[in-house]
């Protein structure tokens, strides 16, 4: 419902406020200043306008001197005509760039807010303008100040709770600041009004080239503070972002994120990862274009002529390369943070491929033998702690030595590969599956009883025995023996003991079966 009010009250508000000082001027034909004086008040309208000065969420221009000088000597007519042309020139200015982007939405939103902004300013002198010929003599100019002050904040205050935001936070970080600001310079039309009156156009150009001035340096103080107030959140989501990825040891899981959070710190087109390092036996070429990750083939760089290129260097050695596609060109400053950034992910990306390394077995890509040994611990304790239970099983490929013998230690390695990718793919992610040696692995299988470890182990042996492989032109299948333990409080098995025992009953099972 605020919605259609919102609409319907922007509608009015633009109509009345562009309307009737257009058609009053046109009826009623007030002296406007002379041709020469006009254009120069309507330039330097414009100047100040374009180089608004914000504070805090406040948006002053010493525009409104202009149009309070003009209320003062020509009336209220002509001070809303000269503030309306004078407004939609601003706001149109401000759409091209619209236009050049082909945004068409912004540039019809941008030409809506300069109609209704234009109206409220010629609503504004209209009636401040009417209201005067009943103020008394002295003290015109002085209430004229606080009138416009007050229309210009029943307005926007009136947009504001339409808009449903908090009227609150409104008069706390922009009206109150605004309306003061806003009294404190009005007398400087006052002051040019005197000036004009009795010496003319040229009198007032000092003045008028010191509002210039003063907008132009109030200006740049403000782009200043605003890029200072960015590079401050910058710096902090830096930090934000060094503390996530410092707490990712998981390989995969921090290539992902790293790629998330470098395009969404920069406003990326696309980011891509390389890591190509032989000495470690780790080749990664992963792609973030916002919307989802990809593998890229090593053969297939990619090519942007935007592109940013950063090192990933580590410990004094080059471990890859990330490659950044901003979406505008990068500023000095921004480009010295993507370098910074780089730097944190550049060790962090060092310190999970050595954890990588030291808990992921090369050849099969399951966890190490020492990884099991650390993971087990801590089953282990919280069995203790929760009294719950688990179950591990010893598995061993059968006769792999004679395949290394007969075939090569390249088919050898094939099959360990195959019946590792099995282990993988048929097990939760809550168990923990190891290579333990050789041809030897073993899963730990959290909340198992016995009989569901015999299940599980039944399940990897029936689908390693479906595999075919080839090899000198003959088809062969390999077999897989194991064995399984379930753990508990009361089980009688010390913590020591698990997996010596767990051992014996895997070659109980191997005798059993002659193997």
């Amino acid at each position: 419902m605020k919605r259609r009010l919102l609409v319907l009250y922007e509608l009015i508000v633009t109509i009345l406020g562009i309307g009737l000082p257009i058609s009053q001027a046109l009826i009623l034909r007030p002296a406007f200043p002379p041709l020469p004086d006009s254009i120069l008040f309507i330039l330097t309208s414009i100047l100040c306008a374009l180089v608004y000065i914000t504070l805090k969420n406040t948006i002053l221009s010493f525009e409104v001197v202009i149009y309070f000088f003009i209320l003062i000597m020509f009336g209220g007519t002509v001070a809303s005509c000269m503030a309306i042309i004078t407004l939609l020139i601003v706001w149109t200015l401000k759409s091209v760039r619209f236009i050049l982007r082909k945004d068409s939405s912004r540039f019809w939103y941008t030409i809506k807010m300069g109609l209704y902004n234009a109206a409220v300013y010629g609503l504004m002198y209209l009636i401040t303008g009417a209201l005067m010929t009943y103020y008394p003599i002295n003290l015109q100019w002085v209430l004229a100040i606080f009138t416009v002050v007050i229309l210009n904040e029943l307005f926007f205050s009136l947009h504001t709770i339409l808009k449903e935001e908090s009227y609150w936070t409104y008069l706390k970080e922009e009206a109150g600041l605004s309306d003061l600001m806003e009294m404190l310079i009005y007398p400087i039309g006052i002051s040019m009004a005197l000036l004009y009156l009795h010496y003319g156009l040229v009198s007032t150009i000092p003045l008028i080239i010191s509002i210039s001035v003063f907008s132009y340096i109030g200006f740049l103080m403000s782009r200043y503070q605003v890029r200072m107030k960015q590079r401050i959140t910058e710096e902090e989501d830096l930090n934000e972002i060094a503390r996530k990825l410092e707490g990712i040891l998981d390989f995969e899981q921090l290539i992902t994120t790293t790629l998330k959070k470098v395009h969404s710190f920069i406003r990326a087109e696309e980011v891509t990862i390389i890591l190509d390092d032989q000495e470690q036996g780790i080749s990664v070429m992963r792609n973030y274009n916002g919307t989802r990750i990809r593998n890229l083939n090593f053969t297939i760089p990619p090519k942007s002529i935007n592109a940013i290129e950063l090192p990933l260097v580590a410990r004094d050695r080059t471990i890859g390369t990330i490659v950044v596609k901003p979406t505008d060109p990068l500023d000095k400053e921004s480009l010295v943070l993507l370098t910074n950034l780089i730097k944190h992910v550049s060790l962090c990306l060092s310190n999970a491929m050595l954890y990588k390394i030291s808990t992921e077995d090369t050849l099969t890509g399951l966890h190490t033998r020492r990884y099991f040994e650390h993971k087990l611990s801590e089953y282990i304790n919280e069995v203790k702690r929760s009294n719950s239970r688990l179950s591990i099983v010893l598995f061993d490929i059968d006769s792999l030595k004679d395949v290394n013998d007969q075939l090569g230690h390249k088919m050898g390695d094939q099959v360990l590969k195959t019946f590792s990718q099995i282990l993988r793919i048929h097990s939760r992610k809550m168990d923990v599956i190891a290579r333990w040696g050789g041809d030897e692995f073993v899963a730990i299988i959290p909340d198992a009883s016995e009989d569901e470890a015999l299940i599980f182990g039944e399940r990897m042996k029936e689908r390693f025995a479906d595999e075919v492989f080839i090899a000198e032109n003959k088809n062969m299948k390999c077999s897989v023996s194991f064995g399984s333990l379930e753990y508990h409080q009361k089980s009688g098995i010390s913590e020591s003991e698990i997996f010596h025992e767990v051992d014996k009953r895997l070659l109980s099972m191997k005798k059993t079966l002659g193997r």
